[in-house]
């Protein structure tokens, strides 16, 4: 069997499902300051369980908790640029003075496409290393030009910060992110940043299901309603900081078997909406305010949000995504769908019943056909991998979706790859 957590501002739902993903059982509490108790809370109402928990998903937004972000030091790898173009640029002040700790630009990177711009500058790296370190900052997140193509500069900057302050955390631009610098450096940065929520957060929920008696793999939901485990989570935070609505959508979908929609998520204090289109919410197409409100590209759905009891705004959202797709009902879920209870369990009815899933994405340049789909493999291979590391069952991943396309701007035989991979939990060790 296998437990769907979803821990909201108001209320916390548990959702039990069997082998075959049917619901055995459900529960819904009221959520406490904590989430350890609000936990604790549902698996009480839950009551005894009628036998062995498999793997526990759990559902729980970034602002479901007061967040102190850690101050990080943020190493970029590439050319000189314009200071109007370095890190922490663009952000918000508040955000700007909470996280932005020592910053610089060293030599070396590569092109978009891997080739190499210049060898990494290692004594301006270690001395960027000690800086942080006198500055008692020691969550570092490392950005490269070119390492989602070609991460070695990246690895090669993570071993001389490891060598220098054997404390960091590190963060690693080529793991998160999309290929374009400014917004991967930002999503890498707030990873680094959301580490001490992440640690916080998993560490609670084991608490809690350990005072239940529950031994089994934790997994969180990400952002796109995929699921990872609790070791993948604290590596990176920042593809699961709101989770919840696409979750609920995911699931108001299932109950439905709508496969396109627009689903109103109500909760407390907003609205949330978003659209479906088969069966997967709509991203954002362009980069958008993540975490701190700061500018990402992460193709996190794409949600309009609404506060609560703005009727002629949530009419007009929901009019203007009907738009998408015509025809198609409008789906509500939430904590308070109050003409549709049983929308309060689809996201932790769609946790129960998720499998992991990751996804990369890479420019790629092939002189002709035989060298790109020998890149395509590597691709295959690389978000196969990839799903296994994020949680999935070896025996079970299969890349979902694979898309190339040449690059307009870019000379001929260069391509964007995206490949998606999924897998079911790996059950068998435990968390």
């Amino acid at each position: 069997m296998r437990l769907g957590i979803d821990v909201g501002r108001a209320t916390t739902v548990a959702v039990l499902t069997d082998a075959a993903g049917q619901v055995v059982g459900e529960a819904l509490a009221d959520s406490a300051p904590t989430t350890a108790v609000s936990l604790r809370r549902a698996l009480a109402r839950l009551g005894p369980l009628p036998g062995t928990i498999r793997a526990v998903a759990v559902v729980c937004d970034l602002a479901r908790r007061p967040l102190v972000p850690r101050r990080v030091a943020a190493l970029r790898i590439s050319p000189d640029h314009h200071p109007a173009l370095g890190p922490f640029v663009g952000w918000p002040e508040k955000s700007r003075t909470a996280v932005a700790g020592p910053y610089q630009t060293v030599a070396g990177g590569s092109s978009v496409t891997g080739q190499p711009l210049a060898a990494l500058d290692r004594t301006a790296t270690a001395g960027f290393a000690h800086r942080a370190r006198a500055a008692g900052v020691m969550a570092f997140a490392v950005c490269a030009a070119g390492a989602p193509t070609a991460p070695g500069p990246e690895l090669e900057a993570a071993g001389i910060i490891a060598e220098n302050v054997p404390d960091a955390t590190l963060s690693l631009s080529y793991e998160i992110g999309s290929p374009g610098l400014r917004e991967r450096e930002n999503a890498t940065v707030l990873n680094a940043a959301l580490g001490g929520w992440a640690d916080a957060l998993v560490q609670e929920c084991r608490q809690a299901l350990r005072s239940a008696g529950i031994d089994a793999p934790l997994l969180f939901a990400q952002d796109s309603g995929g699921l990872v485990s609790a070791d993948y989570f604290r590596r990176h935070p920042v593809i699961a900081i709101s989770p919840a609505t696409p979750c609920a959508a995911r699931g108001a979908v299932a109950r439905t078997g709508s496969e396109h929609a627009v689903v109103v998520d109500a909760g407390v204090g907003s609205v949330r909406c978003l659209t479906v289109v088969d069966g997967e919410p709509v991203r954002h197409e362009r980069p958008y305010p993540g975490a701190l409100g700061v500018r990402v590209q992460l193709g996190a759905p794409d949600v309009t949000e609404v506060a609560e009891g703005a009727a002629d705004e949530i009419h007009a959202a929901v009019a203007r995504l009907g738009e998408l797709v015509p025809g198609a009902p409008v789906l509500h879920t939430g904590g308070r769908a109050a003409d549709v209870p049983e929308g309060r369990f689809d996201a932790a009815r769609h946790a129960a019943r998720a499998d992991c899933r990751a996804e990369i994405e890479h420019i790629v340049s092939a002189a002709g056909r035989a060298e790109l789909d020998h890149l395509l493999d590597d691709a295959r291979g690389h978000a196969l991998s990839l799903a296994i590391a994020a949680g999935a069952a070896p025996a079970t991943v299969r890349v979902r979706t694979l898309t190339h396309a040449p690059v307009a701007y870019l000379p001929a035989g260069v391509h964007r790859v995206t490949v998606q991979a999924t897998g079911e939990p790996f059950t068998d060790v435990p968390s």
